[in-house]
């Protein structure tokens, strides 16, 4: 795949491409760093910048890891183990790729919390490789370093979001970034010579849809897009069945692990895709609309914060800057976008594509299941995540946006591409860390486990009733040797019991420790085992109160005391 000119070349409406824009660059005078090696300094630069900035956000949290993290954590360990999971335990979809990365650094390093949010680090390097790649193609190699700036240093909510072991959503839009990447190699070609070996990018476009298939729903969004890139170019695509079979074959490949599970469980994991058995209800999507555009996207761009106010001032100084530069865009490819009503790319651009794919993903949000939940749950933040893949074209537009002002009035597209840093910036440091790494369900977790590990340990329990999002942190930071289990949320709120092993240990406990997460004192468990005659042990520690009575009180009876922690 080679680099195609500059996306935004207002004398060039064709649709087709010419020579790389840097190839006819001259060589540079003999001891001056070539122009290809300064690129390499700053984009080495960058990346490094983007891994400072992660560390320091998740040291500031003392590497912080929530219940579902600490979940795929303690799958990497039974991998070492001998097991082999395909999915998160206990559901059907979202692949364990983290795990057995994991497990690799487990293997390498040992079971650390730093070491498990170091595979986030291998997963930065690689979206931001598929971004660099893909802004290339279609903007050109300036337009690629300034995206990957805006991907290394990128709104505080975005890195929360993509930067934590909760599921491989990052690695499938990096896999959709690729399938985009091809299908605009398909689409607008880099010569006016037909396309060769067309067979070969739809065999790679399905394996990546496969492969992402098994990893996060969210490939879907990218498949649909390139499909749709794909017939608009040539809509006899699907009765070619040489381009359909390789695509299908490949898709096979990358979707092995699925596959194989769906075979042996009675295909539930596309019962679940295909809401066999749920029930849907009609959503008032205007209102799933504005909550999109009124919390979704602007958390995304980095002009709203989840967790701090941005001040008035700024907040709409960056919203202005972000404005200015996408109009930019649309005003210079508007041709192209119109092309789309009549279903042709005659004066498209690769850039246009990147649009396209904004489209189809809010479409998807709104009118999918996503959208019901978000304003089913207001509560809390229980679908934003699924905006995030707007991060792998958002930065490229905004780069061929300071590229086209630039041309205007010289000075201000990096001006306005600074505004926006500094607002994204501007995030980490008014939102308070232990929040931005908590989970989105539960914001109730203590920075550290160390006070609890010793005072169960100075209490002899290996066994705990706790509220699982802290009873799983806690069994991480243990290795297991702690069992901790939940049994508020499996009889209250009929759960999924992600780890039956741990909870059988706690049930067969003789005398299992009550573990409250709260910074109260005084809780409701204690007149009731005064009440029953019940002696116990307490100790208080930071963000936890333990509770041991001296015999076995089972849960059933004291259920009513457990959600206090809710």
């Amino acid at each position: 795949m080679r680099e195609g000119p500059h996306a935004l070349n207002p004398r060039d409406t064709t649709g087709t491409a010419g020579p790389p824009a840097d190839a006819t660059a001259p060589s540079p005078p003999a001891g001056r760093i070539p122009r290809g090696s300064t690129r390499h300094l700053i984009l080495a630069g960058l990346v490094l910048a983007g891994i400072v900035l992660r560390v320091w956000s998740m040291a500031r949290a003392n590497w912080m890891i929530d219940g579902d993290e600490a979940t795929f954590g303690l799958m990497a360990r039974h991998i070492l183990q001998g097991e082999r999971p395909v999915f998160l335990y206990g559901q059907p979809y979202m692949g364990s790729l983290q795990a057995y990365l994991g497990a690799v650094f487990f293997a390498l390093f040992g079971m650390s919390r730093a070491v498990f949010k170091a595979v986030t680090f291998i997963e930065f390097l690689a979206f931001a490789a598929s971004v660099y790649l893909l802004a290339r193609r279609v903007a050109g190699s300036r337009a690629a370093v300034i995206a990957t700036a805006f991907v290394a240093l990128p709104p505080v909510y975005v890195l929360s979001a993509t930067a934590r072991l909760w599921g491989p959503l990052l690695d499938a839009m990096t896999l959709g970034n690729l399938i985009l990447l091809l299908a605009i190699d398909e689409a607008y070609p880099p010569s006016v010579l037909p396309p060769r070996r067309r067979w070969v990018r739809y065999l790679l476009m399905g394996v990546f849809a496969g492969f992402g298939f098994w990893l996060h729903g969210q490939i879907a969004t990218y498949v649909a897009a390139a499909a749709i890139i794909l017939v608009l170019h040539d809509k006899r695509v699907l009765i070619r069945p040489g381009l359909i079979a390789a695509a299908l074959a490949g898709f096979a490949v990358g979707a092995a692990p699925v596959l194989e599970f769906a075979r042996t469980h009675e295909y539930t994991t596309f019962h679940h895709l295909l809401g066999v058995g749920a029930e849907r209800q009609g959503g008032d999507y205007v209102e799933i609309a504005k909550f999109f555009f009124r919390v979704n996207l602007p958390r995304v761009l980095g002009v709203a914060n989840a967790w701090a106010p941005i001040p008035y001032w700024l907040k709409h100084l960056g919203a202005a800057a972000i404005a200015v530069l996408v109009i930019a865009v649309v005003v210079q490819r508007r041709a192209g976008f119109l092309d789309w009503l009549r279903l042709s790319l005659r004066r498209g651009r690769p850039i246009d594509a990147l649009f396209l794919f904004c489209g189809v993903l809010t479409l998807s949000f709104i009118f999918s299941s996503f959208g019901e939940l978000a304003l089913q749950f207001q509560t809390f933040d229980a679908t934003g995540r699924y905006a995030i893949p707007l991060v792998s074209v958002v930065p490229i537009i905004l780069a061929a946006g300071i590229l086209q002002v630039e041309r205007w009035v010289r000075g201000l597209g990096w001006a306005l591409g600074a505004v926006i840093l500094v607002v994204s910036l501007a995030g980490y440091v008014t939102a308070p860390p232990e929040q931005v790494w908590q989970s989105a369900y539960w914001r109730n977790l203590p920075p550290s486990s160390e006070e609890l590990v010793a005072a169960l340990d100075e209490l002899g329990v290996d066994a705990v009733w706790m509220n699982h999002w802290a009873g799983k942190p806690l069994m991480f930071d243990t290795e297991e040797r702690i069992a901790a289990a939940d049994y508020y949320d499996l009889a209250i709120g009929h759960g999924i019991d992600r780890l039956p092993a741990a909870t059988a240990r706690v049930h067969e406990s003789p005398r299992p420790a009550y573990v409250f997460t709260t910074d109260q004192t005084d809780l409701p468990i204690e007149d009731w085992l005064d009440a029953q005659g019940i002696a116990y042990d307490k100790r208080v520690v930071s963000g936890y109160v333990v509770i041991h009575p001296h015999e076995r009180v089972d849960p059933a009876e004291v259920v009513d005391f457990l959600g206090y922690d809710w």
